[in-house]
């Protein structure tokens, strides 16, 4: 007989066991009808989406255009090959004849047989990223099972390096888009400024897969169309942007502005050493990005904004300017200059050792004599030559908004000395900034426009973007028997012993004036002089002093106003040769 003490005791566990039993089963139940009925939209949502896979279709990407309406910036078609393993019975085969057509280097090889490893056999595998119509052809004649081909684009620069900063390139964004194997974004340059307007809108086709990924077919009530996107049209002329750009390469390092006075169009801009983004999708991308970051001579950067520079002897039109407009000198006034001025417990030295004699304001601009300039800054003082280079157009950001990194420069008086340096103004700052030396700093684009702005008399404002709409300059007010003062001593700086006589041009009659300049990176100091180092030439390269050279052409009519700075040229012929080389191009482009 079963004892009644034992019998109790188990009527109460499987009371306790069947209690709990029926909790479960009811709490299963309830979770069963919250997913059947309650959350049904959204776990039907997530099915679909397991039995869909979305294919990005990217549109082709607006164009960047010269002012003529020629691309620059122009997408054309390429094709991606993949390969399914599971479609060959000869996959080293496959990828060998693969290999030999394209040229693919081993490394690209190796990390095709990883990929064969470590996926299912029926997904494909990129074999090539960037193949071309040729040697497509040559592929698909050979009628290889297993090989697969999709189309897209690939950024085509037609410039190369010259613009490649402006232009700027695209690449792949910092977060991979899924199902979209062409998907770029801009990333520098007006790429990056304006993407949104040349990316268009992506479409997208439907694929639809089984439970182990495999695509079965298509949903065609969910295909989209891609829509292409807006060009760009630009006030660029692309044959003078190559002359310029082709010129200033002889000297290797530089930067230039071409505009045109009367609308304030950038015709050219320049920035040398540069880069050709047309590299950037080769096999040896990765490569030649890298060694393009470690070149010192900082090819992606645009010196035409980005670098800053004394101004040296061509700041000289805007003392002259100032000092005519204050009433401190008059055209015909003559200042000796014997080659050195004695200021105060100071000697200050003109670039001709052995001076320029007596000279009015035309001869000092021919002969850019320092003295002259020493003399009439000291005596209308820093406020007014500060006035008049902010009217001229220093210290302006003109491409702000639309190119990144633009440098204001800098200006000096006596509140910025104290504020910045924390010392006083003295007056040999004043008589050193007569000459674009001390503190002063600008950018190449700056400069064109003050050219510009003298040349014209009217408030010049550069543009990139080319519009319907022709702008309208106010008058920069300045008398105009004082511009054509300094104009004509410009005039003389490209004749007979003038300081840029060897850049004279004459396109049919038409001439170009201008003003050199030879901006100072560091003073040869004594223990130099001592060593035998006596002139700038025999200094390292880096350490030479930069040459400028801004121009107006013609001379009879100013149409057109360029700057060209060389970087550690010595002096300013280069910079003169190149902007004359520019010069040419435009007249003749008019002619």
């Amino acid at each position: 007989m079963i004892d009644k003490e034992v019998a109790r005791l188990f009527d109460r566990r499987s009371a306790l066991f069947l209690t709990a039993g029926a909790v479960l089963t009811s709490a299963l139940i309830m979770r069963m009808l919250q997913m059947q009925l309650f959350n049904y939209r959204e776990y039907t949502k997530k099915s679909e989406n397991n039995s869909f896979r979305i294919q990005i279709n990217m549109p082709e990407r607006g164009r960047i255009l010269s002012s003529s309406g020629s691309p620059i910036s122009r997408d054309t078609s390429i094709y991606r090959i993949y390969i399914v393993p599971e479609e060959t019975d000869d996959i080293k085969g496959l990828i060998s004849t693969i290999a030999s057509e394209l040229k693919l280097k081993k490394k690209s090889v190796d990390r095709i047989y990883k990929k064969i490893k470590k996926q299912p056999k029926f997904q494909p595998i990129l074999v090539s990223e960037n193949t071309d119509w040729k040697e497509l052809a040559k592929l698909q004649a050979k009628n290889l099972p297993g090989l697969h081909v999709r189309s897209g684009f690939s950024r085509k620069y037609e410039l190369g390096p010259a613009g490649a900063q402006i232009f700027g390139y695209v690449g792949a964004p910092s977060e991979p888009v899924p199902n979209a194997p062409f998907f770029t974004t801009g990333i520098t340059g007006l790429e990056k400024r304006f993407n949104e307007s040349l990316s268009g809108v992506p479409g997208q086709t439907v694929m639809i897969t089984n439970a182990t990924g495999r695509v079965t077919g298509e949903d065609k009530t969910q295909f989209k169309q891609p829509i292409v996107g807006k060009d760009l049209k630009t006030t660029i002329n692309d044959k003078v942007q190559r002359v310029m750009y082709d010129s200033l390469m002889l000297h290797r390092s530089g930067c230039g502005v071409a505009l045109d006075i009367e609308t304030g169009d950038i015709l050219a801009m320049v920035s040398a050493p540069s880069f050709d983004p047309n590299n950037f999708s080769s096999d040896d991308g990765e490569e030649y990005i890298s060694s393009l970051r470690d070149d010192f001579m900082k090819p992606f950067m645009n010196k035409t904004i980005e670098g800053l520079y004394p101004p040296g002897s061509t700041f000289k039109i805007v003392v002259a300017l100032a000092a005519l407009e204050a009433g401190a000198i008059t055209p015909n006034e003559k200042i000796f200059c014997p080659g050195h001025w004695d200021y105060g417990d100071r000697r200050y030295h003109c670039w001709e050792a052995k001076g320029h004699g007596w000279v009015d304001l035309a001869g000092a601009l021919k002969h850019s004599c320092d003295i002259y300039f020493y003399q009439i800054a000291l005596r209308i003082g820093i406020d007014a030559i500060k006035e008049m280079a902010i009217k001229l157009g220093f210290t302006q950001k003109y491409m702000d908004g639309i190119l990144s990194r633009e440098m204001a420069g800098v200006i000096p008086d006596r509140y910025w000395k104290e504020k910045q340096i924390g010392y006083r103004w003295m007056h040999g700052d004043t008589i050193i900034s007569g000459i674009g030396q001390g503190f002063t700093l600008t950018n190449c684009l700056q400069l064109a426009v003050m050219m510009a702005r003298t040349a014209s008399n009217k408030v010049v404002m550069p543009r990139l973007i080319l519009t319907d709409e022709k702008p309208q300059f106010a008058n920069l007010k300045l008398q105009k028997k004082n511009i054509q003062a300094v104009l004509n001593g410009l005039e003389q700086v490209t004749k007979k012993g003038g300081t840029a006589a060897g850049s004279a041009i004459n396109v049919g009659g038409a001439k170009m004036g201008g003003k050199t300049g030879t901006s100072q990176v560091r003073s040869i100091s004594r223990e130099e002089r001592l060593s035998g180092v006596l002139t700038n030439e025999q200094l390292k390269w880096n350490m030479r002093n930069h040459g400028l050279f801004v121009g107006y052409a013609p001379t009879n009519k100013p149409k057109y106003a360029v700057c060209v700075i060389t970087e550690h040229s010595g002096g300013s012929g280069l910079a003169a040769r190149t902007v004359a080389a520019t010069m040419r191009e435009l007249l003749k482009k008019d002619k």
